[in-house]
């Protein structure tokens, strides 16, 4: 069978397409990043607090959808929920994340961030933002308006496209 590929909506090629081409070495290059050892172990040392990469990666779903039931955290990260409050233990021993029960429903509990919760996640997310800093620094005040505003318009129709597939 020989390997097609399909136009894209203005009829060019996919494979030839620079733009496209551009997006995914971009997109590679961020993937590549986000699992540098050095990187890692940078923002890691961010957080001021003995914390594992899943464990940072619990408390960012927990400050983005908090606060969360611990079924719906399970959900989100694909795995079932003894795993998860294997990883949740030491966020809470830390006293980076605080369960609450439900007042309706005793068995449903949920999470939330504490203070000092609040302030490893932005400790660790200034880590990540100083390299898009750096790198932006020869940028004028417009021209980072418009890379924010197409690439959040990007990121609004990917996630339309994710939910139009099986």
């Amino acid at each position: 069978m020989v390997a097609t590929t399909r136009p894209a909506a203005d009829g060019r090629d996919l494979l030839t397409d620079p733009a496209l081409h551009a997006l995914y070495e971009f997109t590679e290059h961020i993937a590549a990043n986000v699992q540098s050892q050095r990187q890692r172990e940078r923002v890691l040392a961010a957080a001021r607090v003995p914390m594992t990469r899943a464990g940072l990666g619990v408390l960012r779903l927990v400050h983005r959808h908090g606060p969360v039931v611990v079924s719906d955290l399970a959900r989100r990260l694909g795995l079932d929920l003894s795993t998860v409050s294997r990883q949740l233990r030491p966020l809470e021993e830390e006293g980076l994340v605080a369960r609450s029960s439900d007042r309706d429903d005793r068995r449903v509990v949920w999470l939330a961030l504490t203070p000092k919760g609040r302030r490893v996640i932005e400790r660790t997310t200034r880590a990540w933002l100083e390299d898009y800093q750096h790198a932006l620094e020869g940028w004028s005040p417009a021209d980072r308006a418009v890379l924010a505003e197409l690439i959040e318009r990007l990121r609004r129709d990917l996630l339309e496209r994710a939910k139009g597939m099986p």
